[in-house]
Formats: C-alpha cells, sequence, structure tokens
C-alpha cells in the first residue's frame, strides 16, 4: 500500500468512539469531541499485513485492529538487515513519522550510493485488518483558533519530540538520535485525571513513564532502607517531608519507573496525579525488543542503577559503612555488580567458599542452617534463623578475612529481589595502602567480636589497649610486642650494624630475667635470645612475639573487652 491516500466514510458515532480511546479525550467535552471529530475527515481501512507509508505532519488514530512496527538498519558492511519485530500499537494509539526518521533514510553518498551511517528505519504493517483515522491539517488548524485553552495540550501530544525527552533520561543520553526515534515511535500514550493513581506501592511494574502535561506526586513509607530502593525507582530528587510519607513533585519533562524496563520487582512507591496529566509510556516487552537494536542501553543503565544505589549506602546506616567518605564509595561503582534474583532462587549454600558481600534493595531472603556435630556429621535438620529485608546485609565475613572461608548458612531469596554485592578485592581497592582505615572497616564490621589483632594493627586501638595494659600493670608485654613487631617491619630498610644494636636493646629491656621491663617467656625461648652474640637477623623476635600475643590475648584481651575503655573505643568509632 503506498500511503493513506483513499478517504472512506463511517459513521460519525463510530469515530467519536475511536478518538474516545485517544489521550486527546482526557481533554474533551461533549461539545468539543464532537468538534473535534470533524478534524478527522479520513479513514483506510487495512487488511492483515498491508504496509503503511506515514505521511509527515499527518496524526493517525488507530481506531480498530493493530499495527506492527519493526525496525530495519545498516550494519558495518552496509548490508541491510531487518532487525524484526519492535512494538505492536492498538486502537487508540497515535503513530506519526519523525522527519529526523525521514531524513535518515536519505543520507546516501553520492560517490557509491551507499548509506553513510548505521540509520535505522521503522517499517509499519496492519497485523489484524485494521481501522485507521488521520487528520485534516486545516481543519485541525482551525479549532485550536477556536479553542485556544486545548492549544497546550493538544500541542504535546502532536508535536512533542518525544525523542528529546528521552534522551534526558541518563541511560539514554548516549543513544543516537536516529535510534531514539525508533524508541520514540514505539512508545504509547496515557491520559489521567487529576487524583488518580497511576501505579501504587507493591504492585507489579511493567512500565516507564515521562510526563508530557500536567503533574504527579510520590508517596512512600518513610523509612531508613526506602532510598535504597528508590535508587531503583526514580532518576529524580526526592524530597521527605515528613516522617511518615516520603514525597516528591514530578513535573512536565521528569520520568519515574525506569528500573521495570529491566528488573521484574513490584514499584516501591505509590504514585498520582494532581492535574490533567498526559504521560509517555515505554513498556518492558517493547523495550526489550529495542535493546535487541541496541544492546549497549542495558549496560547503561546497569551503570547507572548501580551509581545511584551506591551513592544511597550511606543512608542504611551499616556500622562498617561509618565514616566510608561518599567519594571512597563511589570507586565501588565500577566493581559492584546488581544481583537479581527469583523466588526460591539460592544466592549461596552452607559451606560455600565467601568471596562476596551482598546489601539487600530489595525483596527478602531467608538464612537457614544446618548443625555438624563433633564427628562432622550433618544434622538433617534445617533451622530457620530467619528473614533479611531491604537495608540489610549478609556475607560481610567475606570482606575481611585474608583467607577464604566458609559460608556458615544458607541464604535464599523468598521473592524477587536485588542484591547489591562485591567481592573482597574490590571492596578493599577502597582502603587503597591505608593499613589503618582498613582495620578500622573491619572493627566497625566485627565489633564485639573484633579480636587482639585487630586492635594492634590500628592507632587509636593500640593507643587504647596500651593505656589499659599500663593501668593494669602489664605494660611490658604491649611494650615488647611494639618494639619487636617495629624490629621486624624496619629491618630490611636499616643498616645490618644499627638493627643489631637495636635488636640488643630489645632483649636487655625485655628478655632477660633481670630487665627493667622482663616479659613472661618460657626459659628455652629466653635462653635463645640472652648470652649470645646477636645477628642480624629480622625473624630473631617471631617466637616470642607470638608468645606474648597468646598471653595478652588469654590474660588481657578478655578483661580489657569488659572495660569502660573498650566501649568508648567503639563509641568513637560511632559503632555503639
Amino acid at each position: 500500500m503506498g500511503g493513506l491516500a483513499s478517504k472512506q466514510r463511517i459513521s460519525k458515532q463510530e469515530k467519536l468512539g475511536y478518538i474516545k480511546n485517544s489521550p486527546f479525550y482526557l481533554y474533551l467535552t461533549d461539545e468539543t469531541l464532537e468538534e473535534f471529530g470533524k478534524c478527522f475527515p479520513f479513514v483506510k481501512h487495512c487488511k492483515e499485513g498491508d504496509e503503511i507509508s506515514l505521511d509527515e505532519n499527518t496524526i493517525y488514530i488507530i481506531g480498530k485492529g493493530s499495527l506492527e512496527l519493526s525496525a530495519t538498519m545498516a550494519d558495518p558492511s552496509m548490508k541491510i538487515e531487518n532487525k524484526g519485530y519492535l512494538c505492536k500499537k492498538h486502537p487508540g494509539d497515535l503513530v506519526s513519522l519523525s522527519k529526523e526518521q525521514d531524513m535518515a533514510t536519505e543520507q546516501l553518498s553520492p560517490q557509491t550510493k551507499k548509506l553513510t551511517s548505521f540509520v535505522e528505519q521503522v517499517r509499519t504493517k496492519a497485523s489484524s485488518d485494521s481501522v485507521i483515522l488521520y487528520n485534516d491539517a486545516k481543519a485541525l488548524e482551525a479549532f485550536l483558533d477556536k479553542y485556544p485553552e486545548l492549544s497546550c495540550p493538544f500541542s504535546a501530544i502532536i508535536s512533542s519530540h518525544i525523542e528529546t525527552y528521552l534522551s534526558n533520561i541518563p541511560f539514554l543520553a548516549n543513544v543516537k538520535q536516529s535510534k531514539l526515534v525508533v524508541l520514540a515511535a514505539m512508545c504509547k500514550y496515557e491520559s489521567l485525571e487529576a487524583d488518580e493513581v497511576v501505579f501504587e506501592e507493591n504492585t507489579p511494574g511493567d512500565k516507564l513513564y515521562i510526563i508530557l502535561s500536567g503533574s504527579a506526586k510520590v508517596l512512600a513509607p518513610q523509612q531508613p532502607w526506602i532510598s535504597i530502593q528508590q535508587s531503583l525507582e526514580w532518576g529524580n530528587e526526592v524530597d521527605r517531608n515528613n516522617e511518615n510519607v516520603t514525597v516528591a513533585g514530578l513535573k512536565n519533562g521528569d520520568y519515574f519507573g525506569e528500573t521495570s524496563l529491566f528488573v521484574n520487582v513490584n514499584r516501591t512507591s505509590t504514585v498520582k496525579t494532581t492535574g490533567k496529566s498526559l504521560f509517555v509510556t515505554v513498556e518492558r516487552k517493547t523495550f526489550e525488543n529495542f535493546c535487541a537494536v541496541c544492546p549497549q542501553i542495558k549496560q547503561d543503565m546497569q551503570m547507572v542503577m548501580k551509581e545511584r544505589m551506591v551513592s544511597n549506602l550511606s543512608s542504611l546506616s551499616i556500622p562498617f559503612l561509618i565514616g566510608i567518605p561518599p567519594s571512597s564509595l563511589k570507586m565501588l561503582t565500577n566493581d559492584v555488580q546488581v544481583k537479581e534474583t527469583t523466588a526460591g532462587e539460592v544466592v549461596f549454600k552452607q559451606n560455600d567458599v565467601g568471596d562476596r558481600f551482598y546489601i539487600i534493595v530489595f525483596g527478602n531472603v531467608k538464612i537457614e542452617k544446618q548443625e555438624v556435630d563433633e564427628n562432622g556429621e550433618v544434622d538433617p535438620k534445617i533451622t530457620n534463623l530467619g528473614t533479611l529485608g531491604a537495608g540489610n546485609y549478609f556475607g560481610e565475613m567475606a570482606l575481611v578475612d585474608d583467607e577464604p572461608t566458609l559460608r556458615t548458612a544458607t541464604v535464599t531469596s523468598e521473592d524477587n529481589a536485588i542484591l547489591l554485592t562485591v567481592d573482597k578485592d574490590s571492596f578493599r581497592k577502597i582502603f587503597g595502602k591505608n593499613d589503618n582505615s582498613l582495620t578500622e572497616f573491619t572493627l566497625r564490621l566485627l565489633r564485639s567480636e573484633s579480636e587482639l589483632k585487630h586492635f594492634l594493627n590500628h592507632s587509636l586501638g593500640l593507643s587504647t589497649f596500651t593505656s589499659y595494659m599500663k593501668k593494669t600493670m602489664a605494660e611490658e608485654n604491649i611494650k615488647f610486642w611494639k618494639a619487636a613487631t617495629e624490629f621486624r617491619r624496619d629491618y630490611s630498610s636499616h643498616e645490618g650494624s644499627k638493627m643489631k644494636a637495636n635488636a640488643q636493646e630489645i632483649i636487655e629491656t625485655f628478655c632477660k630475667e633481670t630487665s627493667p621491663s622482663p616479659i613472661n617467656i618460657p626459659c628455652s625461648m629466653r635462653n635463645s635470645l640472652v648470652g649470645k652474640d646477636v645477628e642480624p637477623d629480622p625473624d630473631i623476635f617471631n617466637e616470642a612475639i607470638d608468645e606474648i600475643y597468646r598471653l595478652m590475648v588469654r590474660d588481657n584481651f578478655a578483661r580489657f573487652k569488659r572495660t569502660p575503655e573498650y566501649q568508648e573505643f567503639f563509641n568513637c568509632l560511632g559503632t555503639l
């Protein structure tokens, strides 16, 4: 079929019924509906399979049946390739021809008569017997002159360059204009009266919305974890203005619900219109077809999601993340992964090697464990340890242990969930070579389960424990440990004669029975150090260091953990 030039008539009531299904009807009264109907004097009956060419500056309303849009594009080798089905347009939907799309098909090289760029086209054909209305341009112009109050909303429907709105969405910002034109052709209009619900919290999400005309508000529960959930859902700023609900004002050009294009999770908030509103929508199934044409979009969207979620980690008040600057956390964006799980999917099993840490962004997981007796036999009984929801975290021990650790429980997704996950090596990048910061992170993570080695490797922890040892008359042990470990650490960077003198000083001060600050070590260990001409050796004190460390753990550290000094230390870290 060469076009829609043929003019066929239908009854007035039938025509007005078709228009009532279109987005124009939101703004029409009974009087203006009849007048507007006169702007669409032409109708075309199409047979299934008819290919339809569209004219510029003409508005097409599908009255009955359906049209199918498919993409054709030139690949880099200049061979035309049909990329296949994109979407269907149904009764009430509008179909138009973009000037940019029309111009793109004419970009031919005069010398080679071949396409000069990766050019996209959209083909339209009837997928069933269809009826299409189309307008008389002069009649429509006269109608808008008569009803100027309709000029603005109708202009939003007729003249909006949807591809411009689409280009303002971060994950579409780098998509070529010609591809956005293809996506714009796949969009649909939805219109709602004031104070109507666009979608409700906890209902399935299946489309992206852009406001062409009107306004809306977002209602959400005010919970500590809500900001990271909404980092999935909202590209626009959210203003939290009372303790019960979170309210965001949405206006022309704002978009929301974009994550439903990529992941199968329920809505995190409720959206209601605050005035008559017209939306452009993109459905998930339609967008998946478009991603086949432009696969880079999915990667770009995942990066946007990760950036939002990482930037909102601080809102969760995860103890061991407190104090890490946002700029340092942002370094995780490239390494962090977004994991989507379905109900019943196992995240990891008990006794799996732990190599990742998880934060729940959306959904719930259950924790289950099987006990193992002293003979290594596994009890078949499974103990349910509870459920974790959005804002909680698990698997954190994988981040701090130098050696691989085994998972102590099985974690299973209870519903569709979104997890933010990062491995140990990637997480440690944010600390660089700052061992004190890494140790502080470990202390925040382990808290009351922290070991003496963590205190000794942290500047404030070492100072606090040293003060306690002095107070309890056990200062010689911590002084020896510090002197001997510094000797071992500095050995390679100093001359042998200086290190020999340092070693002798440590022996004289701590290792002899007559030393001013004698340490309690076995006679055999003492004899190996005393009474000999000490030769420079970085490992000379290793056995004594290990022995004194064991003594401090046994005799001092357990009591230290019950002191006000211990509590005050963690208060300083902000974890108690």
